[in-house]
């Protein structure tokens, strides 16, 4: 049966017992019971640390699950080194909020169903207390309700069973940190946010331990919400959050770091468990509950960007919370301390005025942005590319909060940053910072595009250029078609003649019918050697982020020089002009003898660059006399020697002289004077 509007799951072991003929008595009596439940679908996000503390050195407890430095005792400044761990997921989970309690759902459940919608499932057990989904219906989209200014922090001392209590954590530091959280929040939002404690509970024991398993550990800490519910039922509303700070030692007995729900800014049950407690950490776990997913990195190996299949980027690396600004990304000590990113702003809604609209197809646009950390409005930019996408722009300067991050241990790039939608997070909810100049390289924060460089989107519909920057702003210029953008010319450039052997470079810079840099194409420069009609490939390469590409090599024989961009559907080979390269035998001479009596042979010698088949001859002249030809010299790979009788008591210059060929042309090395008695 299909039911309109619904999503039916049925567990594979659920389909073998209904399908399965002859199944017995004493087997159907063990099946489970399916159950049908109502409630609020509610996403939960486990944290992860990335680093973890070298080995031999104490962990000073001063970040949370997604700190990056800090691990190594080795002080507050950020520059402990720590030794990456495995990768952090993005590991969220579905739950259903009934009355007070969350109800966990096994991974997969409800895709595509909002957070706030109000679904009746059907559900039979499943792994760790979790329940699984065998149908779905949704009965209301998520409730409109009026936005609040102030948020309501309840706070909950709780010690974990099998966790020993922190007396550090007090009623007062509790306030105290909110208030330092609230004051952040204030900030990124025109003062439209703010947090006030409304109640501290005193640290109390709970009935429940972290469990042994994550998905224990999530079932476990749902519970201790729903016990700490039971306790300040005022906790429950529109505008709410119920916050348990466990110790920081929480994270050692199988807690999370942290634990989080995703609501919005009208959401009604909005929960945060956190072991110990940190600035960015808890402001972190609150942009969650505000609605937010997390800021990460994207790398592409030599690529900008990347099309989106199946919700994901094909072929890049994704790396969870890795925006080293963003209060979304990593946490701990001057991370996550910058000026919220363009994508939560614009996500957010709260300040509408600072995010200015680049629609698609709207050509060519000149935008000057101020720093993220001005009020200015304009600061940042939307820009919808024509194929669905949305990238922003945004300028980071060392001012404000942004100057946090050059207290951080890899002390990201300041300039102008391109960030686009996470694909699997509601639109503007999640982010991602691309590598606009990819090296390859691991731990590569230098993200920014320089002035000149040009990013291009994964469609090749939008290209953003950088202008100019100062401590002002950036003026950056925006081409948005609704068609590819493509070739339409490539240049050359290299020396018109070098000597064999000589280091020389050819470079092409690819644009297309609007003059505007193509960047990431590739190029394939060739190469046709004089006396021969065939093109032969030298290198390939890509156009980097200013439409450039340059290739430095040993010059050969002689031959012509041209660039080709490779052909794509659509985008047809374009060539640039090309260039001859004259090839120079270099040859030198070194210095003979500074005398000599007549009626004697001198010797010469020199060396010559490797060139085919050379013809060496000793060249003489008398005083100031024409220069004459005389004996041709040996060669030994690189080594000329020969000699030259001189019969007259006079001064005799020589020099070597390289006969032309067809591969290269031929020329004549400096001279020295021999004086003839």
């Amino acid at each position: 049966m299909r039911v309109s509007g619904a999503r039916l799951l049925i567990p594979v072991a659920v389909l073998l017992s209904l399908s399965v003929p002859g199944l017995s008595a004493a087997q159907a009596a063990v099946a489970p019971t399916p159950q049908r439940i109502t409630g609020v679908v509610q996403t939960i996000i486990r944290e992860h640390p990335q680093f973890r503390p070298d080995a031999g050195s104490a962990d000073t407890g001063d970040h949370d699950s997604t700190n990056l430095a800090d691990t190594t005792g080795a002080g507050t400044d950020g520059s402990g080194t720590g030794e990456p761990a495995s990768p952090p997921v993005n590991d969220t989970s579905t739950a259903l909020r009934v009355g007070n309690s969350l109800v966990p759902l096994t991974a997969g459940s409800l895709p595509g169903t909002r957070n706030g919608s109000t679904v009746s499932v059907t559900v039979v057990p499943g792994a760790d207390g979790a329940k699984s989904v065998v149908s779905a219906r949704t009965l209301a989209a998520p409730a409109v309700a009026a936005v609040p200014s102030v948020h309501h922090v309840y706070v909950a001392l709780v010690v974990p069973a099998g966790v020993s209590a922190d007396p550090s954590l007090t009623q007062a530091s509790v306030r105290a940190m909110v208030g330092t959280v609230s004051a952040f929040w204030s900030s990124q939002t025109g003062n439209q946010v703010s947090f006030d404690t409304v109640r501290v509970l005193p640290a109390y024991r709970s009935a429940y331990g972290c469990g042994v398993s994550e998905n224990q550990a999530e079932a476990n800490t749902t519970k201790m919400w729903t016990e700490a519910r039971a306790k300040m039922p005022e906790a429950a509303g529109t505008g709410r959050h119920l916050v348990l700070v466990a110790p920081a030692s929480a994270y050692d007995h199988n807690c999370f770091y942290g634990l989080g729900t995703i609501g919005a800014l009208s959401y009604n049950g909005n929960d945060v468990f956190v072991s110990g407690l940190t600035q960015s950490l808890l402001a972190h776990e609150l942009g969650h509950n505000l609605g937010l997913y997390h800021s990460n990195g994207l790398r592409c190996a030599e690529a900008q960007d990347r099309p989106v299949v199946d919700l994901a980027f094909a072929g890049c690396e994704e790396n969870e919370y890795d925006d080293l600004f963003d209060v979304m990304g990593y946490s701990g000590r001057y991370y996550g301390e910058g000026n919220l990113n363009a994508v939560h702003l614009d996500g957010m809604g709260l300040l509408p005025a600072a995010v200015r609209k680049i629609p698609a197809a709207s050509g060519i646009t000149t935008a000057r942005i101020a720093p993220l950390s001005t009020s200015a409005a304009g600061r940042t930019l939307k820009i919808t590319d024509s194929g669905g996408a949305s990238y922003f722009v945004e300028y980071r300067t060392d001012s404000g909060r942004d100057r946090r991050a050059a207290f951080t241990y890899y002390k990201p790039a300041w300039g102008v940053r391109v960030l686009r939608d996470n694909p699997a997070a509601p639109p503007s909810a999640g982010s991602y910072e691309l590598d606009t100049s990819p090296s390859g390289l691991d731990l590569d924060y230098n993200r920014a595009l320089r002035v000149g460089d040009t990013f291009t989107a994964a469609s090749r519909r939008v290209t953003i250029k950088v202008d100019r920057q100062d401590s002002s702003g950036a003026t950056v210029t925006i081409a948005d078609w609704a068609t590819r953008i493509v070739p339409y010319t490539a240049a050359l450039s290299v020396r018109g003649s070098a000597h064999v052997g000589s280091a020389i470079a050819a470079a092409t810079r690819v644009t297309d019918r609007h003059g505007s840099a193509v960047a990431g194409w590739a190029v394939t420069l060739q190469k046709r050697q004089q006396g021969t009609s065939a093109w032969r490939a030298v290198r390939s390469l890509r156009t980097g982020t200013a439409g450039t590409a340059s290739y430095r090599f040993a010059n050969g024989v002689s031959g012509t020089y041209r660039w080709l961009t490779v052909a794509v559907s659509g985008a047809p080979v374009r060539t640039s002009p090309w260039v001859t390269v004259t090839s120079t035998a270099k040859i030198v001479e070194r210095r003979p003898a500074r005398s000599m009596a007549r009626r004697t042979y001198l010797s010469v010698h020199g060396v010559i660059s490797a060139v085919p088949s050379p013809v060496v001859h000793i060249q003489y002249r008398y005083g100031a006399g024409p220069w004459h030809t005389g004996p041709r010299a040996s060669v030994s790979g690189t080594v000329v020697s020969g000699r030259i009788a001189i019969n007259i008591r006079t001064t005799a210059s020589t020099r070597l002289y390289v006969r032309s060929s067809t591969s290269y042309r031929g020329s004549v090395s400096g001279y020295y004077s021999t004086a003839v008695r």
